[in-house]
């Protein structure tokens, strides 16, 4: 599949590639396929690419690498959606805010987003128990003690 974006260019977006959100992203409810792009190798930043609005990337984390205590509880609901038994089933993925400093720069640990690759299912929760923040600095603890995550993929 051939992909215009306004960050990255023309893409080829293998079928395989394409993740859905069959809930959209919060506030993004009607953008349900996406892919993951990564602009450099081994850089932790990645890109979570609408199939559907080329305007409409979001820039996504692993939240191990710089929070590895990070334990946000799945309600069985979601765990349906993904067609997952447990959240090590799943790679985990925060939003990244980055402001005019990008040494000041957020992630969403509210909400994480789940992604199941063996289904290419994606979802961002809202854990019950919401005892993470919506803007959590991530260079104040970049790499210290990170668990060491790999990225998985459709």
């Amino acid at each position: 599949m051939k992909l215009k974006t306004t960050r990255f260019g023309e893409l080829d977006v293998p079928e395989e590639n394409i993740l859905l959100f069959p809930e959209g992203i919060i506030g993004f409810e009607n953008f349900k396929k996406y892919v993951i792009i990564t602009k450099k190798e081994n850089s932790p930043l990645r890109w979570l690419q609408s199939l559907q609005e080329a305007n409409l990337a979001f820039i996504i984390i692993n939240p191990f690498l710089f929070k590895p205590d990070y334990n946000p509880k799945v309600d069985k609901q979601d765990m349906q959606l993904l067609k997952i038994k447990d959240i090590s089933e799943t790679e985990v993925l925060t939003i990244v805010v980055v402001p005019e400093n990008p040494r000041d720069m957020v992630a969403n640990l509210m909400a994480p987003i789940l992604v199941n690759p063996k289904y290419c299912l994606g979802k961002q929760i809202i854990p019950k128990d919401a005892q993470y923040p919506t803007r959590y600095r991530i260079l104040d603890s970049y790499g210290e003690n990170a668990q060491s995550t790999q990225a998985v993929s459709c």
